[in-house]
C-alpha cells in the first residue's frame, strides 16, 4: 500500500493531471490511500525540503523514481511503526 501510494503521488506530480496545484493534490491523494488502509500519512519536512526537491527534479527529467522512492519511504512516512 505505501508503494502504491508514493508511486501514484510521483505518477501525479510528473504527468501533470490537473491545471493547477499537482503537487499538493497528489500528495493528498496518495495520503489518502495510506489513511485508509492504516499505512500512516506522508510528509516531507523543512529538514528534508531541499534534498526532496532535488530528488524530484531529478525524477522529471529522468522518469527514474527509485531515488525518489527510497528517500520517501525512508524519510517522509510517519504514523506507523515497522
Amino acid at each position: 500500500v505505501t508503494t502504491r501510494a508514493i508511486k501514484y503521488m510521483l505518477y501525479g506530480m510528473r504527468n501533470q493531471l490537473f491545471w493547477d496545484g499537482n503537487k499538493r493534490t497528489s500528495l493528498i491523494s496518495a495520503n489518502k490511500i495510506l489513511i485508509q488502509n492504516g499505512k500512516g500519512i506522508l510528509m516531507v519536512q523543512d529538514k528534508h525540503l531541499k534534498e526532496f526537491s532535488q530528488l524530484l527534479t531529478q525524477y522529471y527529467d529522468t522518469n527514474q523514481s527509485e531515488k525518489i522512492e527510497e528517500f520517501l519511504y525512508n524519510h517522509c512516512i510517519f504514523g506507523i511503526d515497522e
